[in-house]
């Protein structure tokens, strides 16, 4: 038998080689965010936390970029239950709501509403506005997006009267000219201490 005649069996080879990369690939990435799902679900709501956010985190990774689906990103806050930083559909990108807590400590900019105790404090409503922003921010440039391409914005705040002249005051720095819509709400209260959240709508 002649020496060509085993080309055809060596690519099969090389093919199986490849498959057997990207299958490697895709499994370090999944346990990758499963660990990083994990240990943000464990910070906020213990051994329950720590499942449903592993899932979430080997769900969201199955997605890429440019592929509609769920999206999450490790220069992101971490989330406080099953659900990525932003979920793309067609052109659209639907980011999830977001609070001020940064990414690489957790802390709250401006300090937070209540201690411990639930007693109420005093907090910075400015700093955490812009903390909140710039989290939406870095979501939407980990995705190849920015604020530049922002359409829709949902606000939540606990205090209307307090904090709604300094919020609008940071807000307009950042969308003044760009002006997607906008609604602001007032609720009773947000899921940690934090007072204000956004929920933005992007394009792509």
């Amino acid at each position: 038998m002649m020496p060509h005649d085993n080309h055809p069996e060596e690519e099969e080879d090389d093919s199986s080689i490849i498959d057997d990369i990207v299958d490697i690939s895709e499994g370090a990435l999944s346990k990758g965010a499963e660990i990083i799902g994990t240990a943000a679900g464990l910070a906020v709501g213990g051994p329950v936390g720590a499942i449903v956010g592993g899932v979430a985190g080997k769900k969201a990774v199955s997605k890429l970029m440019g592929d509609d689906g769920p999206f999450i990103t490790e220069e992101g806050p971490s989330a406080v239950g099953a659900y990525p930083h932003l979920y793309k559909v067609g052109d659209l990108l639907f980011v999830s709501g977001m609070g001020p807590r940064t990414p690489d400590t957790n802390e709250i900019p401006g300090g937070p509403v209540k201690d411990a105790d639930g007693n109420t404090l005093d907090y910075d409503i400015r700093a955490q506005t812009h903390s909140v922003i710039n989290n939406v921010r870095v979501i939407l440039e980990a995705h190849g997006s920015s604020l530049d391409n922002v359409v829709d914005v949902l606000v939540f705040l606990i205090d209307m009267e307090r904090d709604f002249p300094d919020y609008n005051e940071v807000y307009s720095h950042y969308f003044g000219e760009i002006l997607p819509a906008r609604t602001t709400v007032a609720v009773e209260a947000l899921p940690t201490s934090i007072a204000i959240e956004l929920k933005v709508i992007a394009k792509a």
